[in-house]
């Protein structure tokens, strides 16, 4: 439920549940009865090399290199005008709120690319199976969803825009854009 153990620095011993703001009335109830002491050691987490930290720490959100070359792509076609990060569902990369137009450029591993299908990482398969599950997952809720709302989605994969494909990517996808934004 997103709840976490934190020691109180005033109660030596005891572990208090700590959860995020959406996910208090969950744990709200269970704590009034226990009054939010925990008798159990903290959960371990396995170590993770300063390597692997380091990596985790540099996967960006947005302005990621698919993203800028996409962008890039489009106002060379002179499809200027979008939006970035728009607020609808999913939080398209790129839209045209007047026309309901938007694309998802998706990276290969993060969201599981039934294309070119990226390797599982070979350890902590506990953690990335379920990971990757939501990830898909919540993908599809997002599109359903923007769908649902009158958008036209376009999907790009990470794959799509190496420099063997990006070519053929952009000359499907331009004159589809071009029809749809009346540009």
């Amino acid at each position: 439920m997103g709840a976490r153990r934190v020691r109180k620095p005033s109660h030596e011993g005891l572990w208090y549940v700590a959860c995020a703001r959406e996910n208090r009335g969950y744990t709200r109830a269970s704590s009034r009865q226990a009054r939010c002491v925990l008798a159990a050691l903290p959960e371990r987490r396995a170590a993770v090399s300063a390597a692997t930290h380091a990596s985790m720490q540099g996967n960006k959100s947005k302005d990621t290199k698919p993203e800028l070359l996409v962008r890039e792509r489009l106002r060379e076609a002179g499809l200027g005008g979008y939006r970035l990060q728009w607020k609808a569902p999913g939080r398209p990369d790129v839209a045209w709120p007047g026309k309901k137009v938007c694309l998802l450029i998706n990276g290969c591993f993060w969201h599981r690319c039934p294309k070119c299908k990226p390797p599982m990482p070979k350890k902590n398969l506990e953690y990335w199976v379920p990971k990757f599950r939501r990830n898909v997952e919540r993908d599809a809720q997002n599109i359903a969803k923007l769908e649902e709302q009158g958008w036209r989605v376009h999907v790009i994969w990470e794959c799509e825009l190496k420099k063997k494909t990006i070519d053929s990517t952009f000359a499907e996808l331009i004159p589809i854009l071009h029809k749809e934004l009346d540009k």
